[in-house]
């Protein structure tokens, strides 16, 4: 039986009550560690949204009946400008503009897109953008040119069996020491370097990362988006960013925080396998949140680690210098008259998720990473747990998450700067 994710609305955080039914549940003290805690809390709180969601009914519905209900109060009013009849037209307009901004909400979120901003329209470009996602979930359902009409476990397989080729397997038990390859290193850090990353995350550090995320983003397996967080902030706020700091000081991450959402999004109209699906990785918030301040941490040194032909992940670099300086390069490369010469495109498939962990670790400790920060790095990519979003295929033991360069550019940067050196 397929059960349907959880979802928060953001328009929920609107509601009058809003605060008192997070307050109704958080009150209630949770035996365990501060990230245990929240998760039970926040797991309390889906019944409650769930609820709220149904007694809001129908928005786009509720936007018309409101919209007829003002058309009608308008045209009664010109034919008679009494002060009644003109009270009861301003209470249909509040009752119709209320009905439209939930409804709007609503769509922003489901649209996810981010360029709209506050009294922009909703015109044809918005509507044909917003059913994708609809017309997507058809191609999880008939994907293939198989012989079912609906999902099979032997379907489910293949696409578990897919991800688990590039994403899975077990580390190793072997040792690995990059030390030797410190003199041609570009800088090592120094002992203030390193105790300046590995200082006590503070709450205001935490509140900072809650807020730079956008409300729509893609929530994880949670459901919660930061949209939540940042309303219920009076109330939640205090607990989250305990057991957010106390990740940075045990180390330890709470395998419900470290599940992640595989999503698939086709690559072309009429995919026929499953290399032509993009995954794109849905994590919890708290999840991003640790990592943000983990990249905060790193941007400060990261321009002192890595080459100067290295653009990307650095401020003041674009990453487009290298494209023009490779056009250039290679303008007039295949002249007769030019000596001769060859030139290898190397593609990494997949470069992020086929690395192997404990490289990336002796990396870190190579360029003189504290020991504590190599677990922080350590614990987030090597602690997670996938679920593909196929009608709620399943999969465990894998390596770590598939996050964006601009999530973790540190690992990136350092394992390219080893191969280098290696050639």
């Amino acid at each position: 039986m397929q059960v349907s994710l959880f979802r928060f609305d953001n328009y929920l955080a609107l509601s009058p009550g809003f605060l008192a039914s997070v307050q109704s549940i958080w009150r209630h003290p949770v035996v365990g560690t501060p990230m245990y805690s929240v998760t039970r809390k926040l797991k309390a709180l889906k019944p409650v949204f769930r609820q709220q969601r149904r007694s809001k009914g129908d928005l786009a519905m509720n936007v018309k009946l409101a919209a007829g209900f003002l058309e009608i109060a308008q045209n009664i009013l010109q034919l008679d400008r009494h002060n009644s009849l003109l009270f009861l037209e301003h209470c249909c307009r509040i009752v119709y503009l209320k009905a439209s901004k939930l409804e709007q909400i609503m769509l922003r979120q489901r649209a996810k897109l981010q360029w709209l901003k506050g009294g922009d329209q909703c015109s044809k470009i918005f509507f044909r953008r917003w059913p994708l996602g609809g017309r997507i979930s058809g191609f999880f359902r008939f994907p293939m040119t198989l012989v079912t009409n609906k999902l099979t476990p032997p379907l489910l397989a293949v696409f578990v069996d897919f991800f688990q080729g590039f994403v899975g397997g077990d580390r190793t038990d072997r040792a690995m020491d990059l030390r030797y390859l410190r003199p041609w290193a570009r800088h090592i850090l120094t002992d203030d370097e390193a105790r300046d990353i590995i200082r006590p995350v503070t709450m205001d550090e935490v509140k900072t990362a809650f807020f730079d995320i956008e409300e729509d983003k893609a929530p994880g397996p949670d459901g919660f988006s930061s949209g939540f967080f940042k309303a219920a902030w009076p109330v939640v706020g205090g607990e989250v960013s305990n057991a957010i700091i106390d990740f940075f000081k045990t180390g330890r991450l709470l395998k419900q925080l470290n599940a992640t959402l595989l999503t698939l999004i086709p690559k072309v109209r009429t995919p026929n396998s499953v290399a032509e699906f993009r995954p794109i990785s849905c994590c919890n918030v708290i999840y991003k949140v640790i990592t943000k301040i983990l990249v905060s941490r790193i941007r400060e040194i990261l321009e002192l680690l890595i080459s100067p032909s290295q653009n990307a992940f650095v401020p003041g670099r674009l990453i487009s210098d290298n494209v023009l300086l490779a056009q250039e390069l290679f303008s007039g490369y295949n002249q007769c008259r030019l000596p001769p010469r060859c030139a290898l495109k190397v593609d990494l498939r997949k470069a992020y998720d086929t690395v192997e962990w404990d490289f990336l670790i002796a990396t870190l400790r190579m360029f003189g990473f504290p020991t504590i920060f190599i677990r922080w790095i350590e614990e987030c990519v090597t602690s997670a747990h996938y679920s593909v979003v196929v009608n709620g295929g399943c999969m465990d033991s894998l390596r770590g998450h598939e996050v964006s360069d601009k999530e973790t550019p540190c690992p990136h940067t350092s394992l390219f700067w080893s191969w280098k050196s290696f050639t």
